[in-house]
C-alpha cells in the first residue's frame, strides 16, 4: 500500500514535467484565428508565413 502512495505521489509530482510545453508562434499548416486571415508572420526558425484559407476553406499558416 506504501509503495503505490509512493508511485502515487511521485506521479502527481512529476506530471508538469511531462506536461507539453507551450507553442512559441505559428508553425506551418496550422490553424490560424479568422482575423488574422490575409496576414503574415514569423515562425520559430525565422520563416515567413501567411494565414490563409485551405482547400476546404479552413483558416491555416502556409509558408509564403
Amino acid at each position: 500500500m506504501r509503495t503505490i502512495a509512493a508511485a502515487l505521489a511521485f506521479a502527481l509530482l512529476a506530471s508538469p514535467a511531462f506536461a507539453k510545453s507551450k507553442s512559441k508562434g505559428p508553425r506551418a499548416g496550422q490553424f490560424c484565428p479568422k482575423a488574422s486571415v490575409g496576414t503574415t508572420s514569423q515562425d520559430a526558425k525565422g520563416d515567413a508565413l501567411e494565414c490563409k484559407a485551405s482547400k476546404k476553406g479552413k483558416p491555416r499558416w502556409a509558408k509564403k
